[in-house]
């Protein structure tokens, strides 16, 4: 599998690998992804399980199906990959500092409207501004 530049490497065996450099992903995600791809994004950015599924729009009681099922569903595994993508990339605008790029992901930004980027990634919409911010603080254009 090639990396896409653009997105650091997650590490060896990660769930989550193919979605990121965009090999599969889209067959991954119909499918669904696995349940433990969720502790390993919550992992990564050291947020708990129930918060992360807030982000991705499930309940504590779906969570709990869903954890005892083993899968999400499409849509929740679409949801969970867009945080991951954003994850990677603000860890990328970090140089590779996982704590200032986690503690970037939680902070409220005045750019967001007062919103966390992990606040703001609970839709696609907010997900691609978050995206867009990142590329606008990374080439230094804020306009």
């Amino acid at each position: 599998m090639g990396n896409d530049a653009r997105y650091p490497e997650p590490t060896c065996g990660s769930t989550l690998y193919p979605l990121l450099v965009r090999e599969g992903a889209v067959a991954v995600v119909r499918r669904g992804l696995p349940f433990s791809a969720v502790d390993e994004v919550a992992a990564t950015v050291r947020l708990g399980r129930l918060a992360l599924a807030r982000v991705i729009g499930l309940s504590p009681t779906t969570l709990a199906r869903r954890r005892k099922a083993g899968m999400l569903t499409a849509e929740e595994s679409d949801g969970l990959v867009r945080v991951a993508r954003l994850v990677s990339m603000a860890y990328e605008m970090m140089l590779g500092d996982g704590k200032a790029a986690r503690r970037w992901l939680k902070e409220r930004h005045e750019l967001l409207e007062g919103e966390s980027p992990l606040e703001r990634a609970s839709t696609e919409v907010g997900g691609r501004e978050v995206e867009q911010l990142i590329g606008r603080l990374r080439h230094g254009s804020f306009s």
